[in-house]
């Protein structure tokens, strides 16, 4: 196995900062820091994609809005060439209305614990692309808005 670069290493702790600092903060200033005006991000729950940094920002508050005490922990974190790569865990409340693709989704005040995986393409110590994939599946069951 090849050792890490110095750009792999940096690149794998702006993932970590970025879930930190975004997700569990609520720090959406650095996501204009670490991430490529042009951004692209794919996800499950965004059918549609997202665009650019405010759209980012505005991904993480919907989350922020229907969870208060929304967490991420993250593991398994790699970072080959441009890419990094993880697995994370979210947990949190349903407190808040929550904006889905099939519509909002009035609070439960269920706790969700479910996990996805991620992954990060940098061009010049930015992210300039960037997948996300949650078991949504679970989290709506945990919600009770799907069927067992």
């Amino acid at each position: 196995m090849s050792a890490t670069t110095e750009q792999e290493e940096q690149n794998r702790e702006t993932a970590l900062r970025i879930a930190e600092e975004l997700w569990n903060k609520g720090n959406y200033d650095i996501v204009d820091e670490e991430y490529d005006p042009l951004a692209e991000t794919h996800a499950v729950t965004e059918p549609e994609g997202l665009v650019g940094t405010q759209e980012v920002k505005d991904w993480a508050k919907k989350y922020h809005d229907a969870f208060s005490d929304f967490h991420i922990e993250i593991f398994d974190v790699v970072a080959r060439n441009d890419l990094v790569y993880g697995r994370y865990r979210l947990t949190g409340t349903h407190d808040g209305t929550l904006d889905s693709p099939e519509g909002e989704i009035p609070p439960t005040n269920r706790e969700i614990d479910v996990w996805g995986m991620f992954e990060a393409r940098f061009e010049g110590g930015l992210i300039v692309e960037q997948w996300n994939s949650t078991d949504t599946m679970a989290m709506m069951k945990q919600l009770g808005v799907a069927s067992e």
